[in-house]
């Protein structure tokens, strides 16, 4: 089982995948160009089929998998595909409407409702995670949407066994594309306040921030985790299409010398990517580790000891 899967298996599987209803929306006039009427493993090939090896690599015979922020549901056909063991998984999330939640039932998994991120400017309720001793979780393109993402790593924690294994895929903030907007044009990084919850506070929750390979780090060390492996990759999300005859193909969105210059580029600087995946794994309790942590504090002489500490 810890043999990886070769991207052209995985380009395979995508070719015969059939995707939920809910997962294609021709119609949808909020849909980006670049994925507008492909299913989701198409347009996140790339990285679902490192997640895929991370698991492979890591936890290959998992018993218990959650997955944090699930929507559209991919993922559970995913893993009944790649690992053959019998496994319990769970959908954690909001807005897991009573069809997707059959969909998810049918396919031998439960889905638990709850408020992953408190500190949101209008949370839904908390409920406390039901499942305990987990082998895996999976926090997938989530944690950037998260105001603070401690409180959904604290509950993974709680939920997960000792030596756990944690998955995490986000966006890179030091991605070529994000310097070069600043370079050229003097964009900000930053999600702009129109496209933030400042403005849609519904239950799909807008980018709050990007992270950096570090802050990811320190993040995941503050809730009782390990960094075991870190890679940056070129998600090439909407490169992937469906050919007349079914086949996928790969249309590359940078071409010419434009292409050339940014291929060159990130061979130099692999943190350049636009993506980046983390392998984790719990070394302590939530609860001790909030014993020993930094806090937040009202006292500037508390706070620039913090800093100093920490050598910020």
């Amino acid at each position: 089982m810890s043999n990886a899967v070769g991207l052209e298996d995985f380009i395979r599987y995508a070719e015969t995948y059939t995707p939920f209803p809910w997962e294609i929306s021709d119609d949808d006039r909020f849909q980006a160009a670049d994925i507008k009427g492909k299913h989701s493993v198409l347009v996140n090939l790339v990285r679902f089929w490192k997640i895929v090896n991370a698991l492979r690599e890591t936890v290959p015979s998992f018993g218990t998998v959650v997955d944090v922020g699930p929507f559209p549901g991919a993922m559970i056909k995913i893993l009944r595909h790649y690992f053959p063991q019998d496994f319990k998984y769970w959908a954690v999330g909001l807005g897991l409407s009573e069809s997707y939640c059959r969909a998810m039932e049918d396919l031998g998994g439960s889905c638990f409702e709850t408020e992953l991120d408190p500190e949101f400017v209008e949370p839904e309720p908390v409920r406390t995670w039901p499942m305990r001793d987990v082998d895996c979780v999976l926090l997938l393109d989530v944690i950037e949407h998260l105001t603070n993402p401690t409180h959904c790593l604290d509950a993974i924690n709680r939920a997960m066994r000792a030596g756990g294994v944690l998955v995490l895929t986000t966006d890179n903030l030091t991605s070529f594309a994000n310097v070069y907007q600043m370079a050229r044009r003097g964009h900000s990084p930053n999600i702009h306040p129109v496209r933030s919850s400042q403005f849609y506070r519904g239950e799909w929750r807008p980018h709050f921030r990007e992270f950096s390979a570090d802050e990811l780090r320190f993040f995941l060390e503050y809730s009782g985790f390990s960094v075991k492996r870190h890679e940056y990759f070129e998600r090439k999300q909407g490169d992937y299409f469906l050919d007349s005859d079914g086949h996928v193909l790969d249309r590359h969105r940078q071409r010419g010398i434009k292409g050339l210059i940014q291929k060159a580029i990130l061979c130099v600087g692999g943190h350049l990517m636009d993506h980046q995946i983390v392998v984790a794994t719990k070394v302590a309790e939530a609860d001790d580790v909030s014993v020993r942590r930094p806090v937040p504090t009202r006292s500037k002489a508390e706070w620039m000891e913090m800093r100093a500490r920490l050598g910020l």
